[in-house]
């Protein structure tokens, strides 16, 4: 885990959802570049956050604002470290409540590696990092130099707390998240959003998810398409949320249940809860934008690529299906069915990825 140096200004936004339930807490420290209205901004959509999930835990995040390529409204880099996938999967189980914590931990790979369907490897047995796509079990044959990436798992340690792998109140920084510094942002959401301008609360949600967890190692994978590449066994990067990416052809002939997508094309790749069995949403086939998000223009969620001006920004009950079978406890249980985000107030939230968020 990498320490950065703090500066001053720091936010500490604690949100109690019910009762006397611990909850979601934020520490947000000003970079330097960021204005009093963007850091009171990234208070509220903590506190979006905060109201949702009662993870005793303490996420330490640094805001800053700079220029960024056109097209880019905000940018998230998140601190990772690997684990077992024993561990993450004995988390998984330990940490279920919900119905969909039932189903998805229950449909989890047996063992302590898991088969995925890979491509763009250097050993890829069609080929250098050839687009065409391949079981790999980990033990052993064609395209398979090792189990390394069969039993390891690539978790945000925001994400890592909530399941209990890392300390919960760790000081460390988690994520630094970087907001474009030109003026297209409407702080206040009281009268609707400006028809010039973007949601800032939805965006900063929308890059506090991707530091949270929302995350794919497959964008590191599409990185891997050129000559000479890496084996198989030097891409570990699988996240938890890739245990619950799926798509037909993983979960058929050669596959089955619970061996998850972990290719880079633009095969439909989608969220399930059932080991595959049922699709809920897609995911981001990474295209044009980054795989870390909910397919564009389908209004899935605050984890959707791109944004509009003029859009006021909501978090879905797709996200927080999300956000629960990778480790997040809801204040409250319902079933997915009437999970409301009117449930508990909340207005809304946007879209980025590694992330990063994009205009449309």
């Amino acid at each position: 885990m990498v320490h950065l140096t703090r500066v001053a200004a720091t936010l500490i936004i604690l949100v109690l959802g019910v009762s006397t339930a611990p909850a979601l807490t934020f520490n947000f420290t000003n970079q330097g570049g960021a204005t009093p209205q963007m850091m009171a901004g990234v208070a509220q959509a903590g506190a979006l956050w905060s109201a949702h999930f009662h993870d005793a835990i303490t996420v330490n995040i640094r805001i800053h604002a700079a220029a960024l390529p056109l097209g880019v409204i905000g940018h998230t880099d998140s601190f990772f470290d690997p684990y077992s996938y024993t561990n993450v999967r004995g988390a998984l189980v330990s940490d279920r409540l919900s119905t969909d914590d039932l189903s998805s931990s229950n449909n989890l790979q047996a063992g302590s590696t898991f088969s995925m369907l890979i491509n763009r490897t250097a050993n890829n047995p069609n080929g250098v990092v050839s687009a065409t796509p391949y079981f790999d079990t980990g033990l052993g044959g064609p395209g398979q130099a090792g189990p390394e990436n069969n039993n390891t798992v690539r978790i945000t340690s925001a994400n890592a707390k909530a399941l209990g792998l890392y300390p919960a109140h760790s000081a460390g920084l988690d994520a630094t998240i970087t907001f474009s510094n030109q003026n297209i942002f409407d702080f206040d959401r009281s009268n609707g959003i400006n028809a010039a301008q973007i949601d800032f609360l939805g965006a900063t949600a929308h890059e506090l998810g991707h530091a949270l967890g929302f995350i794919s190692g497959v964008d590191t994978l599409a990185g891997n398409g050129n000559a000479p590449g890496l084996n198989d066994n030097q891409l570990r990067f699988l996240t938890p949320l890739d245990l619950f990416r799926f798509s037909t052809r993983s979960i058929g002939a050669g596959g089955g249940l619970g061996v998850n997508d972990w290719t880079a094309d633009d095969t439909t790749k989608y969220f399930s809860v059932d080991g595959g069995s049922t699709s809920i949403v897609p995911f981001s086939t990474g295209a044009i934008y980054e795989e870390s998000h909910w397919k564009n223009n389908l209004g899935i969620g605050i984890m959707n690529p791109t944004v509009s001006v003029g859009t006021l920004l909501q978090i879905s009950d797709n996200d927080l299906r999300a956000f629960d079978v990778i480790g997040y406890d809801f204040v409250t249980l319902p079933e997915p069915s009437t999970r409301l985000l009117s449930a508990v107030g909340l207005i809304g939230v946007a879209l980025f990825a590694c992330g990063k968020l994009w205009r449309a």
